[in-house]
């Protein structure tokens, strides 16, 4: 398993720091609804080669352009995207070692804890009193997600 250590208070403050810069260099007036999201033209992949095209024909004929359409705003518009889209790559790399990382160490807590948990089990089945007591109160906690089918059969048994 990889090896880890807390962060420092310094490190973690240097962190959460820089975060807060990046979101307010985002706009903060952009808060989209589900509907509004869902209503919505989404340029992917496919369709960036259709708007890469039609901006490379509005420069080269300005005079096909109608006067409601900015072509200068369209050449903005497109550098802004592709700078939001690296962005996001950039930051789902990130967001995607912090699960993992956390998915491990959660991990391993789990396999820990389980273990204490099962040494109180067997001691409470051995009669140590105080082993039974935590083992008792422990027991409810345990019995969640998968564990808990297998837990609720061993005690109609």
């Amino acid at each position: 398993m990889a090896s880890f250590r807390s962060f420092v208070a310094s490190e973690l403050m240097s962190i959460k720091q820089n975060i807060a810069a990046v979101r307010n260099m985002v706009p903060s007036n952009v808060k989209l609804k589900p509907s509004e999201r869902r209503s919505m033209f989404k340029l992917n992949t496919k369709r960036h080669e259709f708007v890469e095209k039609a901006i490379q024909f509005m420069r080269k004929n300005p005079n096909t352009v109608p006067s409601f359409v900015d072509v200068m705003e369209c050449n903005n518009y497109m550098h802004l995207y592709a700078q939001y889209t690296e962005l996001i790559e950039e930051l789902d790399q990130v967001k995607t070692k912090l699960e993992d990382a956390k998915l491990l160490i959660g991990n391993e807590i789990l396999k820990q804890t389980r273990a204490y948990f099962q040494n109180s089990k067997n001691a409470s089945q051995s009669g140590h009193e105080l082993l039974d007591k935590i083992y008792k109160e422990l027991k409810p906690h345990y019995a969640v997600g998968r564990n808990s089918k297998k837990l609720k059969v061993k005690s109609e048994e």
